[in-house]
């Protein structure tokens, strides 16, 4: 059963693998996607307001409209008040999703605080029910964000410091406006704008002085968004200016102690499994040159030079030195990626020892076909070399080496 499973996994993997190349995945998946959805959330969380204010202010009279403005009039706020909150998250939500497509920490970072708040305003716009379909678009958003928070690693300290800018400024907007409409539900009255932008201010850094106390649910809740969204935008603002300065000031005492090899007559290894991570060290530990490629950045592999790139696409393998490497170890747990490595040497015309590993037998024959050097193939023998040893059966070294390295030539 379990030996089903795997080769069903294996085939589905594999199956991926193929489609993920074939659409060039790596461009647009899945930060375009998830861009979209947190903008298409924004978008939808801006329709009701506008159809409200639409319907109920196309026939007022231009004339009046500063007048009604007044959060003291008691006309504009009971239309609008519950869609301040909603329609500045809204519209954050869209300036967010264009950082998404820069695959941004910082935008990343800003879409999982939004789609908190507006869980909250959802549950609140719904009656209180905790079950309704923006909600459950919420949720569904919100775990979707958390698994791809790999795939959002790029930072650059001046485009952080301006989105982070723009964030705050919107978000002081957002908390003035808010507190002016809803001037009327708060002990005492906010009646202007320099006390709303003195109430914001307070409130977004937690002060609190509690000269200003909200009265109504529609204030409270707003007041509740104001502190979140500050909260939120200040930590992420915080991170996104001092954590890059940090992470050179790192980088450059790293620097200083390992220099960047040169490619030279090096070893190259792909994958992430445990018998890539075992070769790396092992090689490091006999004072050899190498080199990792990874998809993503790995520091799993210690000193080890890390390279985050695709390793079956030639232009990977040139940047990595393939072409002056001593060896390209092909050692995913992915069978067929590994033979693609190897087409990919070949094609590259390296004279690198080519070293793929096989873990599936019914691959063996397959990954011979792509003519490596050596065929590291100890998980495919394991389990016979096993049962020759429990049934007591005589083990000679050079079958065993045989079996496990198949280093027989690849030509006949």
């Amino acid at each position: 059963m379990a030996a089903s499973f795997q080769t069903i996994f294996a085939r589905r993997w594999s199956l991926y693998r193929t489609w993920y190349r074939r659409l060039r995945m790596d461009l647009w998946f899945p930060h375009v996607p998830l861009a979209l959805a947190v903008g298409g959330a924004g978008v939808f969380a801006l329709l009701p307001t506008i159809r409200i204010d639409a319907a109920e202010y196309l026939h007022l009279n231009l004339g009046k409209l500063l007048e009604a403005l007044h959060p003291i009039s008691g006309e504009f706020p009971q239309l609008i008040l519950a869609g301040v909150p909603t329609t500045m998250v809204g519209l954050l939500q869209i300036l967010v999703a264009l950082g998404l497509l820069l695959r941004s920490r910082v935008s990343w970072l800003l879409a999982l605080g939004l789609t908190v708040v507006q869980l909250v305003l959802a549950v609140h716009d719904s009656g209180g029910r905790l079950v309704s379909s923006q909600a459950i678009y919420v949720v569904v958003l919100f775990a979707a964000l958390v698994a791809a928070r790999r795939w959002f690693n790029w930072s650059s300290l001046a485009a952080n410091m301006l989105f982070a800018l723009a964030s705050i400024l919107w978000l002081i907007v957002y908390g003035v406006l808010g507190a002016f409409l809803l001037g009327s539900g708060f002990a005492p009255a906010i009646t202007n704008l320099p006390t709303a932008f003195y109430f914001t201010i307070v409130t977004m850094s937690t002060v609190g002085y509690g000269d200003f106390v909200p009265k109504t649910t529609e204030a409270r809740l707003f007041v509740v968004s104001l502190i979140v969204l500050g909260l939120s935008l200040f930590a992420t603002a915080f991170t996104a200016i001092i954590g890059p300065a940090v992470r050179r000031h790192l980088d450059e005492a790293m620097d200083r102690r390992r220099k960047t090899m040169d490619k030279i007559n090096h070893f190259i290894i792909t994958g992430r499994g445990v018998l890539a991570h075992n070769t790396a060290r092992e090689l490091r530990r006999r004072g050899e040159k190498v080199l990792i490629i990874a998809e993503n950045e790995d520091t799993s592999f210690g000193d080890a030079e890390v390279m985050a790139g695709d390793p079956t696409e030639l232009d990977t393998l040139r940047a990595a030195g393939g072409e002056h490497a001593r060896a390209v170890l092909a050692l995913s747990e992915d069978d067929s990626e590994n033979a693609f490595v190897i087409l990919a040497m070949h094609e590259l015309a390296s004279e690198a020892k080519k070293v793929a590993a096989v873990s599936s037998r019914k691959n063996l024959e397959r990954v011979r076909r792509v003519h490596p050097d050596m065929i590291m193939a100890a998980p495919v023998f394991a389990g016979e070399v096993l049962a020759m040893a429990l049934t007591e059966e005589k083990i000679d070294g050079d079958w065993l080496l045989d079996r496990v390295l198949d280093v027989r030539p690849t030509g006949d």
